[in-house]
């Protein structure tokens, strides 16, 4: 089995962690990164055997494949349509755009030059994410009433932080929320009737926490919490007429979650073959490789966006 060739725009956390997970699947290798500081492109091509350079060049590459765009989200549209018309295929981190516009754009790139375009939601990755849906739509719990998803963290406020950056679409709704959508989304398997937010605006010019509720046709309703300034809230209920599912941070999960019916709890658990990131990697050669179905749709990307739109005109 060949192994995709990656190379990688940006060198922040998330980067390197998708690059020290690669060498778990066989189905990748990585051999280039892109940055605009010679110097950080130059420590992070040390670190992880690959060669250094800027975007422009990382895209020329012929021996590159596939791009990772880990980039702030205000630069997704560009980069990403960059690197699909050199030939690329591309993996994109979350949320794909800085609108649903944008995101339209960019699947109509990836189709006019018959590429790849998936958004990286890693944690659909996960066997017991794929597990708890499946548990879910099946009708373990009886009829879906309510969703309740969290994700929080707590990190000094800093003007250099990408995510303080109104002008690259930052926000806890972007950064974070959109993990709380796609999963309530995702789980009730339709897109949301009503939606409404309320946050708390920080002096740099996004919101710093905020919390929101879905409405789905029939029954099914959410509510959701995210912040970058607030202590660790991760988790996830899903609550039905005859029972209910709890699963702690299933953006990380430890593989597990508990079906509760009254006195009696049940455990799920479902083993990992590998790392998250490297979970990803491998799903996305799947795609490329084995016209295997993407974890994350077109519809489903798209679909997330105009959910953010709307909530972020609220905020």
């Amino acid at each position: 089995m060949s192994r995709l060739k990656w190379g990688i725009l940006g060198t922040g956390n998330i980067a390197r962690k998708y690059a020290a997970q690669l060498p778990q699947t066989a189905r990748a290798e990585l051999v280039a990164v892109g940055s605009r500081s010679s110097a950080s492109a130059g420590t992070f091509a040390d670190e992880f055997q690959c060669s250094p350079c800027n975007y422009e060049d990382l895209l020329a590459d012929p021996n590159v494949e596939a791009v990772y765009i880990s980039l702030p989200n205000g630069l997704h549209h560009e980069w990403t349509v960059r690197a699909l018309r050199a030939g690329k295929h591309v993996l994109c981190e979350k949320p794909l755009a800085a609108n649903a516009n944008q995101a339209e754009e960019m699947f109509a790139e990836a189709e006019a030059v018959d590429r790849v375009l998936v958004e990286a939601f890693m944690y659909r990755c996960q066997p017991i994410i794929k597990r708890l849906l499946e548990t879910v739509h099946q009708g373990a719990i009886g009829q879906l009433k309510l969703i309740r998803t969290h994700f929080t963290f707590n990190r000094p406020p800093l003007s250099s932080d990408v995510r303080y950056q109104s002008q690259l679409a930052g926000g806890s709704l972007m950064d974070i929320g959109c993990y709380c959508i796609n999963l309530a989304r995702a789980i009730a398997a339709a897109e949301p009737t009503e939606m409404h937010a309320v946050a708390h605006q920080h002096e740099l010019g996004v919101d710093e926490y905020a919390a929101g509720t879905l409405s789905f046709a029939g029954e099914p309703l959410a509510v959701f919490t995210c912040g970058m300034t607030v202590t660790a809230d991760r988790t996830t209920f899903i609550a039905g007429s005859e029972g209910y599912i709890a699963i702690e941070t299933p953006w990380f999960s430890n593989g597990s979650f508990q079906i509760v019916k009254g006195d009696e709890v049940q455990t799920i658990t479902e083993e990992s073959p590998m790392d998250l990131y490297a979970l990803e990697a491998e799903a996305f050669a799947a795609i490329v490789q084995d016209g295997a179905k993407p974890w994350i749709t077109k519809d489903d990307s798209i679909g997330n966006m105009r959910v953010l739109d709307q909530l972020r005109k609220q905020t």
